[in-house]
């Protein structure tokens, strides 16, 4: 468990994009963190984070979760941009309060063997 600011990223990406490309990726970002930190960053995931068994009252919690994170990595994949909630992660990052400079986007290409 982390308390509100101790979470170094709040993670967002669409489920609708390949998980295998989007888990190269967050290890590839989180080994950068490692190297420049001296240590495993503590992230915000949505599935391990919200109650998936009372996402009704997990849910109105989301932009006071995001307002704790220090930053925001978006893993963008093809879908990214069309899903509402994943917009709608970033409008609220930035509106609670989240610097533009703290957002780091990796794009993530579409496999063939997972699409």
């Amino acid at each position: 468990r982390c308390g509100l600011g101790e979470v170094d990223c709040f993670i967002s990406h669409s489920w609708h994009d390949p998980p295998a490309a989007k888990w190269e990726a967050l290890k590839a970002w989180a080994s950068t963190f490692e190297d420049r930190h001296g240590r495993t960053p503590r992230l915000w995931f949505d599935k391990a984070c919200l109650d998936q068994d009372d996402i009704t009252r997990a849910l109105p919690c989301l932009p006071i979760f995001i307002a704790g994170c220090r930053s925001l990595l978006i893993l963008a994949g093809p879908t990214y941009a069309s899903r509402l909630w994943c917009v709608m992660e970033l409008f609220a990052y930035l509106k609670m309060g989240g610097r533009r400079e703290a957002i780091t986007v990796v794009p993530i290409a579409a496999c063939a063997t997972e699409e």
